[in-house]
């Protein structure tokens, strides 16, 4: 029997699909910045909610002192836009997007922030975080995880919820929404994976390289639904991954070693994936944590281990240099996966839904112990609140 997760949902708990949290999402943040109607007027408004103008055409609107300055009706501290239409939506720099504008002032910059419901939010992150033209169990999968990290993530106390980028999870408004990710968040409307009737940190990553990590291995903390388990990215195009680093890029990434004659695991975690290292250079030892060392040489996960390469002989090199030949590698690199590896896989997913697996159980894989649960059945601190 195939269960319809949507059409269940509806039936016993008819309040999810009315109740619909709303979501601030910090989108662009500058000096200067451009807004404009996709049609019809912007509304203009005060923070009390006075309003201050109708305006057909768009705006450019400027920081200045503790003001925004570019409006008809002359400078404010704090302004809010939103299209005329109430299903409509408005440009922002090169963006369209949904829901309203709160612009804040923030250390002399405009801090923009969208704040829509949330269900109309996740179309755009579905399609920016996973290709539109993958599985629809796949599609449900990101939908149901970015659902749950987004409303874990509300910080009533602060400006803004989220970021629009992969700090948080990545959002472009209506440049990402195709038919496809709007489908996958509507028949998965409202649902979240909660432990302990409690919504999920519900991370992700693109690929593991055959196995995800326990959370306590990699972040401070081990979670009781962060578990490794066996990945099906195998179709991964960074499954496995090599990177070349030649003489001059080893010296850039580490001056206070005199560059790298080889990089040493120190520790690692029980699935292979590098804690700490030693960098060993002309110059001296570097002991480092594995995600400095990634981010100094710009890798794609901590899952790889390091080969010398031979040079070769000094007259070829020179010869190399004189004709214009790429410099010849000093270090290989040797990786799996891509990203922290933590959590849902969506090379997995993907993997998981190609094998005829429905979005619960691909969900259930990913994050043991979970329930999957519309948000409005969820009590205590982490209830969402209404707009």
């Amino acid at each position: 029997m195939v269960w319809n997760f949507p059409l269940i949902i509806a039936l016993l708990f008819p309040l999810a699909l009315a109740r619909e949290p709303e979501v601030r999402v910090l989108v662009e943040e500058g000096t200067a910045l451009r807004v404009a109607p996709v049609e019809g007027r912007l509304l203009l408004q005060a923070a009390n909610g006075r309003s201050l103008a109708a305006v057909a055409g768009g705006l450019t609107l400027r920081a200045e002192g503790a003001e925004i300055s570019g409006l008809p009706s002359g400078a404010i501290a704090e302004l809010w836009i939103s299209p005329e239409s109430p299903n409509g939506s408005l440009w922002l720099q090169q963006r369209r997007y949904r829901g309203r504008l709160q612009l804040l002032l923030h250390r002399g910059r405009i801090q923009a922030i969208n704040r829509l419901g949330i269900e109309s939010y996740l179309p755009s992150v579905v399609g920016a975080e996973m290709p539109h033209q993958w599985p629809q169990e796949a599609l449900r999968v990101q939908s149901v995880a970015a659902r749950s990290y987004a409303l874990r993530q509300l910080r009533p106390e602060a400006n803004y919820d989220l970021k629009a980028t992969v700090s948080s999870q990545v959002y472009r408004g209506l440049e990402s929404e195709t038919d496809s990710t709007r489908e996958a968040v509507a028949s998965t409307r409202s649902l979240v994976l909660t432990h302990a009737k409690r919504i999920i940190d519900a991370v992700f990553h693109s690929s593991s390289g055959g196995r995800t990590e326990n959370s306590g291995e990699v972040w401070p903390r081990q979670v009781p639904y962060l578990k490794s388990v066996a990945d099906y990215d195998q179709d991964s195009p960074v499954f496995r991954w090599t990177k070349q680093f030649d003489a001059a890029a080893l010296l850039n990434s580490f001056r206070e070693t005199g560059g790298v004659d080889s990089i040493l695991p120190l520790k690692t975690t029980s699935t292979g994936r590098l804690t700490e290292v030693l960098v060993r250079g002309p110059q001296g030892d570097l002991r480092l944590s594995a995600s400095e060392l990634r981010s100094r040489l710009g890798l794609r996960s901590t899952f790889v281990r390091f080969e010398v390469a031979a040079a070769p002989p000094a007259p070829l090199e020179a010869l190399g240099d004189w004709l214009g030949i790429s410099p010849s590698p000093r270090l290989l690199a040797l990786g799996r996966g891509y990203g922290h590896g933590v959590g849902m896989s969506q090379w997995g997913a993907y993997g998981m839904a190609q094998q005829g697996q429905e979005f619960a159980q691909i969900l259930r894989h990913y994050y043991r112990g979970t329930q999957l649960e519309p948000y409005s059945s969820i009590e205590g601190p982490q209830l969402p609140p209404n707009p």
